[in-house]
């Protein structure tokens, strides 16, 4: 099958996982994924034990919000269930691809089993990934994007199919618009691969429809950076109809359009979700984000790299089932795959 033919067998096999609810809160498992090598949708089962004390390393780009304070929870709860033994470390930002790297090199300098991946910079990594090969070190890559055949697996939301997901919920919301809609996109961190991802799903998911995209702008996921691109971009575009991106974005804009002055409606979404856009989607001030359920993402990742050091069968490539989440249907969403409990503080070992 040609490269082109796949990827769209792809896309629409996840596109079709994108579902108004999810599992019971007391279900871990299954979890719908699609296998990518396959092109088709399975029930992800977790191994029940470690066969033993598997010390695996982990490597996130930051912990600074609820996103990825849920995927340190996802690892560590899933380490603790399989009996495995788990250090995990954080770089503090996309833009500290360099740390990222120094601590790839510490987990090797540790004798780990396996090394989890959240990739700043899949280009940044490739030297000390490919010496990891060699050394006979499983990596699995997770939530970042890896495109290489370095790691030995790899869990990851397509973020062009969730992007596109969420554009394609606000081309309906204004498909009777008597004019043109204005959307400013904000991706993230540009040359994070995943950011660039989004405006090519968002392009398509607003494709034939009364939406335009007027600028995408790419920055960090901090709230400080993201406020201010959405202050700069309101100076320019002070006529938009839709703020879309990010969830950091979905969590300032409504500061950003208080500060600039526009009291008028206007939408505002973001295509991955994380802990504070939950009272936001409540309370009607976001009108829909997307989640691939990070926590079990996680959980997966945990999985594989035991699966891998054990000898089992087990997926190479994965992309997690995915929900557009509404003021009409969160409260029948189990976020228990997406945020970590009520009162979860960031762990980097678990023994």
């Amino acid at each position: 099958m040609k490269r082109t033919n796949m990827k769209k067998v792809i896309l629409s096999g996840l596109l079709a996982l994108l579902s108004p609810t999810l599992s019971h809160a007391t279900d871990t498992w299954p979890f719908d994924v699609a296998d990518v090598v396959a092109g088709k949708t399975v029930s992800y089962q977790g191994l029940d034990k470690a066969s033993k004390k598997w010390h695996i390393c982990v490597l996130f780009p930051h912990m600074k919000d609820s996103y990825w304070v849920g995927v340190d929870y996802g690892i560590a709860d899933q380490a603790k269930a399989l009996g495995v033994k788990a250090t995990i470390f954080q770089a503090g930002g996309y833009t500290e691809a360099a740390k990222q790297v120094a601590q790839y090199n510490d987990c090797v300098a540790l004798g780990v089993d396996a090394i989890i991946i959240g990739a700043i910079s899949e280009a940044g990594l490739a030297k000390s990934m490919a010496e990891g090969k060699a050394k006979g070190i499983v990596q699995v890559g997770v939530i970042n994007p890896l495109q290489g055949d370095v790691a030995d697996a790899k869990i990851y939301a397509n973020y062009d199919v969730a992007a596109a997901a969420g554009a394609r919920f606000l081309a309906e919301k204004f498909k009777d618009s008597a004019d043109p809609v204005k959307l400013l996109h904000f991706p993230g961190p540009q040359g994070s691969g995943w950011a660039e991802a989004s405006t090519e799903g968002v392009k398509l998911g607003i494709k034939d429809s009364k939406i335009e995209l007027a600028d995408a702008k790419y920055g960090d996921t901090g709230k400080s950076i993201q406020l201010q691109l959405v202050e700069d971009a309101l100076q320019t575009y002070d006529d938009v109809g839709i703020i879309y991106g990010t969830a950091v974005t979905a969590e300032v804009a409504k500061q950003a359009l208080q500060e600039a002055g526009i009291d008028r409606d206007v939408t505002i979404a973001s295509y991955y979700s994380n802990e504070g856009i939950v009272d936001l989607v409540k309370k009607g001030d976001v009108s829909a984000t997307v989640t691939e359920s990070p926590v079990m993402e996680a959980r997966i990742a945990v999985d594989l790299a035991v699966r891998i050091l054990e000898k089992k069968e087990h997926y190479k490539h994965l992309n997690p089932a995915m929900s557009i989440v509404t003021k009409d249907n969160i409260d029948t969403i189990d976020l228990t795959r997406s945020f970590a409990p009520a009162g979860w503080k960031p762990v980097y070992s678990v023994d």
